[in-house]
């Protein structure tokens, strides 16, 4: 009996210790994802509760006090932001802030919170193309795609730029600051690249999620680059917003990433093919698009499981809306 005595003590001992692994590992592998199951909550009370389980920040300039549903279970912070934003009827972003001070930075903050909007700063954001969702409708957190900077000009704002075609983040600064940089960050994370590059010109960056009314682009992508306002971003750079796909790809399940970089080929080739054609021939290739029954198939599976995180009360609301438009084309 003395002798069996040690080894049960060991065989407890092994089994306490494997449960303990066990514990840690689900412990770590549940770090910054996102559990809310909340009925009419103020809209502050939701976004504190996801930005401290994310570990990020997140800034509304939405009421605060708007009541919010929201049942998100174990989820990045991309696809709680995203739930949240349909729920808000408004949009999310990742936004990176750069200026020369911190004191700037937080102004510029709170002027988020109050118009979602920074006066008198430069502001660079590429939403995605139309048809371009490399995704396939899946909420990727911008934050981890990878970034690499090709510099031909070393100047902060081209820079920024590029990075802002090259991630989809939001970056504003200061208009009035255009420091050179005098070295290119290595190839990394977005998270990581672009505030490498704010600190190569000894500058303060900011890092956070933005919840704002959705609204229609300010601006037009330019047909050339002759004029240097910084008020109007350059054109899109095709070849950028193509890596910023590929990265997004790179972000899917490995049994999502073939068929994804298939549809981002066949993309490709009819946008190639619709450069050279005139306005009427590009409607109907875009009609003839729209047609095609697999193509209509996913549209109409995206749009189920966007329609099923809204509440029955925007559902209604939509039906109506639809009616009513309908009524009035019908009238005209």
């Amino acid at each position: 009996m003395l002798k069996l005595f040690p080894k049960r003590i060991l065989l407890l001992g092994a089994l306490a210790l494997l449960l303990l692994v066990a514990i840690v590992a689900r412990w770590i592998s549940g770090w910054g994802l996102v559990t809310v199951h909340v009925t009419n909550v103020p809209l502050g009370t939701v976004i504190a509760s996801i930005a401290r389980q994310a570990g990020v920040r997140v800034e509304t300039s939405l009421d605060l006090t708007k009541p919010v549903s929201l049942d998100v279970d174990h989820v990045p912070v991309a696809e709680a932001l995203s739930s949240l934003s349909i729920r808000t009827e408004s949009s999310w972003r990742l936004v990176y802030l750069a200026a020369p001070t911190k004191a700037e930075l937080d102004n510029a903050v709170i002027s988020l919170r109050g118009t979602g909007k920074v006066d008198d700063w430069t502001s660079y954001f590429y939403p995605q193309p139309p048809f371009a969702d490399a995704a396939g409708g899946e909420a990727v957190d911008p934050r981890y795609l990878a970034l690499s900077l090709e510099g031909t000009d070393k100047g902060l704002p081209p820079l920024l730029n590029e990075a802002a075609q090259k991630s989809g983040a939001l970056i504003l600064f200061p208009k009035d600051w255009a420091p050179a940089a005098s070295s290119i960050p290595k190839a990394n994370q977005v998270r990581k690249t672009i505030p490498s590059l704010v600190q190569s010109v000894h500058g303060k960056s900011a890092e956070l999620f933005l919840l704002a009314d959705r609204e229609r682009r300010e601006w037009q992508p330019r047909p050339d680059d002759s004029t240097t306002d910084l008020d109007q971003p350059p054109p899109m750079n095709p070849l950028w917003i193509e890596q910023r796909q590929f990265a997004q790809i790179a972000k899917l399940p490995p049994e999502k990433q073939a068929e994804a970089k298939q549809e981002q080929a066949e993309r490709k080739t009819m946008f190639a093919e619709m450069k050279d054609l005139s306005p009427e021939e590009r409607r109907a290739k875009m009609q003839a698009m729209m047609a095609d029954p697999d193509r209509m198939e996913k549209m109409a599976d995206r749009m189920l499981l966007r329609d099923a995180q809204m509440t029955t009360q925007q559902r209604i609301n939509r039906a109506v809306n639809y009616i009513q438009r309908k009524a009035a084309a019908k009238g005209q």
